[in-house]
């Protein structure tokens, strides 16, 4: 039972980021930039920005446990809730993006803030001491606030917070490592929209799970 929390976090960031911007920033980087730069930078601003999720996430938890919500005379699990609100709400935006092809839109903001990297190079070289700072500060500013950044604070919000940072980082680790190996041959087995389908169906899966842990 102590695994379930590492698993669910694994399944959730990693088929959420292989279809995400990130994952496509990483894998333009790559291409223009030494690979191994690229994945520490990159797993760098994800690793951060897991950490950061998760004390987010953790703190609700502590907070609900000490001004509890309650509902007439029944105490609610104000966190377990919100988790099951978020990740409701990416399950169906994950689905409908991939029904209206916004999977593709995700591309084109990547190539676009890669575009931008590349263009302000002078003034980014003058701020960071390397390919891995600039690398990082991209990544981490196009990963703030979205959807993994928010389903982490959900899991860790309603589970084991090292399981699921644990979890988290495996996922992100894995999914950067194939956008920086090479992006493009991912499709060769998986469409983006099967991807995001998957993803999707599984935020609604452990929307469903929190929910009944919270019934019990």
């Amino acid at each position: 039972m102590k695994r379930i929390p590492l698993v669910k976090a694994f399944l959730l960031i990693f088929f959420s980021e292989l279809g995400d911007k990130t994952f496509f920033i990483a894998a333009l980087l790559a291409a223009r930039n030494s690979p191994v730069v690229t994945f520490f930078g990159t797993f760098g601003a994800l690793a951060v920005m897991t950490i950061i999720s998760a004390v987010i996430g953790r703190t609700f938890h502590y907070v609900d446990g000490i001004l509890p919500f309650r509902l007439g005379g029944t105490e609610l699990p104000i966190d377990d809730i919100a988790a099951v609100i978020l990740l409701l709400y990416f399950g169906v935006s994950t689905l409908l993006d991939a029904s209206r092809d916004g999977v593709k839109a995700e591309e084109q903001e990547a190539e676009l803030a890669v575009s931008e990297l590349s263009g302000n190079g002078a003034e980014i070289s003058a701020a960071a001491t390397s390919a891995v700072i600039s690398t990082f500060v991209l990544v981490f500013v196009a990963e703030w606030g979205d959807k993994s950044f928010f389903s982490t604070i959900a899991l860790a919000a309603a589970s084991s917070p090292l399981g699921v940072i644990a979890g988290s980082l495996a996922g992100h680790g894995v999914a950067t490592l194939l956008a920086v190996l090479g992006g493009s041959l991912l499709g060769t087995f998986l469409s983006e929209k099967v991807i995001a389908y998957i993803g999707g169906t599984l935020f609604l899966l452990f929307a469903v799970v929190t929910l009944a842990e919270i019934v019990k």
